[in-house]
């Protein structure tokens, strides 16, 4: 299935079979895919404190149909490689994933390994995310174009070795189109970075987008640790702005909600951010 005929897929309603992933018998509404391609989901680290299908079940309680899941993840209190699971606990995953009518979109904290991309293919993700060593990434891009999965590079914040995103899209030169961005906002502002203009001059390379609202980014100091999440529309990280240069961008891209504050009672601030996105990204016209 095409990416964009999967997305709106996603989002026509409750009762649409997944061509090609048989587990998902049925999908929600709530991550509305505009004409612009814009889809929304929920990384699964947003809720760590829990086991994985605690967290499966309040991104559907968000009511997010899409989750990105994180590399690390606990599965009955052990924590473990989201990729090293068993067989068994895989089939069970799966199943809570299709109860909850939630569609494991991607995988966050790879290294690019026929591992990860196997997983991946199993169960039916479009891409992978993570911070790779530099001199696997042409290699890295090549594997994601035989398995027809994205894999995107994520940044954390300076000094993270992919916090300039400048210098990472020179390293781009020489890999296939396969492989792209997942851009962190709030990560960005944490390294004295516009994340407007940052999602402005990646244009054509996002395939996803961790998308933060922060407190307060007034101060000047880095890092700046005194910052933290909060829903979005109501801090300081022009969220607004950027979903609309992201629609404007009429490229398929996944929003993802990474909250990471408030661990233990998140949920709330994670349905806002859900209906923030759906305010702005209208599922019936472009914006």
């Amino acid at each position: 299935m095409e990416r964009r005929t999967f997305l709106k897929a996603v989002s026509l309603g409750t009762g649409m079979c997944l061509t090609g992933n048989p587990f998902f018998a049925t999908t929600t509404t709530a991550e509305s895919a505009s004409e612009s391609g814009l889809s929304l989901a929920v990384q699964t680290w947003t809720f760590r404190l829990f086991d994985l299908d605690v967290g499966i079940r309040k991104i559907h309680e968000a009511g997010v149909g899409l989750a990105e899941i994180s590399g690390g993840i606990q599965i009955s209190g052990q924590k473990k490689r989201a990729s090293a699971m068993t067989a068994e606990e895989r089939k069970q995953i799966k199943n809570v994933f299709a109860e909850n009518k939630v569609k494991p979109i991607s995988l966050g904290g790879c290294q690019g390994t026929p591992e990860e991309f196997d997983f991946a293919s199993e169960m039916g993700m479009l891409r992978l995310q993570g911070e790779p060593p530099f001199e696997k990434l042409v290699e890295i891009s090549e594997r994601a174009e035989k398995y027809k999965i994205q894999f995107t590079l994520h940044n954390h914040a300076k000094p993270n070795k992919y916090w300039n995103y400048k210098e990472t899209l020179q390293r781009l030169n020489g890999c296939s189109s396969w492989l792209g961005f997942c851009p962190d906002t709030g990560h960005m502002i944490r390294s004295g970075i516009d994340p407007l203009v940052a999602i402005k001059e990646l244009k054509g390379r996002i395939f996803a987008v961790h998308l933060k609202d922060l407190n307060d980014i007034s101060t000047p100091e880095l890092p700046k640790n005194n910052l933290h999440d909060v829903p979005w529309g109501t801090g300081q990280g022009q969220v607004e702005a950027i979903l609309r240069e992201l629609s404007a961008q009429k490229k398929d891209i996944t929003v993802i909600i990474e909250y990471e504050y408030d661990w233990e009672n998140n949920l709330p601030a994670v349905t806002q951010c859900a209906a923030f996105f759906r305010k702005i990204v209208s599922a019936n016209q472009p914006i």
